[in-house]
């Protein structure tokens, strides 16, 4: 392995091992509410998003998922890029460099936001 890709993996590692620590902790009955849910009862594109990470870092993805779709998804696209890019670090021949992000991936994503934020708000 190159002296990049140690890098990152352990940048990596670094951040779930904080990740599941802050998960476990008491400080999250301190995280503010949010601000446009708790003024107007609609729920924003970002509601859940925390909840959606904190049960994705403890194991329970079921709850994940229904916390937050969108978030939950993303994040899975996120480390299966992730993956293949740590693979691909080291080898000529590269795999599966269709699935790296690209800016229309970008719009996509805002759009099914929106869409979700919509219809969760309607249901």
């Amino acid at each position: 392995m190159n002296k990049k890709s140690l890098i990152i993996i352990s940048i990596e590692i670094l951040i779930l091992i904080v990740g599941i620590i802050f998960a476990n902790s008491k400080i999250l009955g301190y995280l503010p509410e949010c601000w446009i849910y708790k003024n107007t009862g609609i729920l924003c594109p970002g509601c859940g998003g925390t909840r959606c990470v904190i049960n994705l870092l403890q194991g329970n993805f079921k709850e994940a998922f229904f916390s937050h779709m969108i978030f939950f998804l993303t994040i899975i696209y996120l480390l299966i890029c992730n993956v293949i890019y740590i693979i691909n670090l080291n080898r000529k021949e590269k795999i599966a460099e269709w699935i790296y992000p690209k800016y229309w991936y970008s719009i996509i994503f805002v759009i099914l936001l929106i869409l979700y934020t919509i219809l969760r708000n309607l249901l």
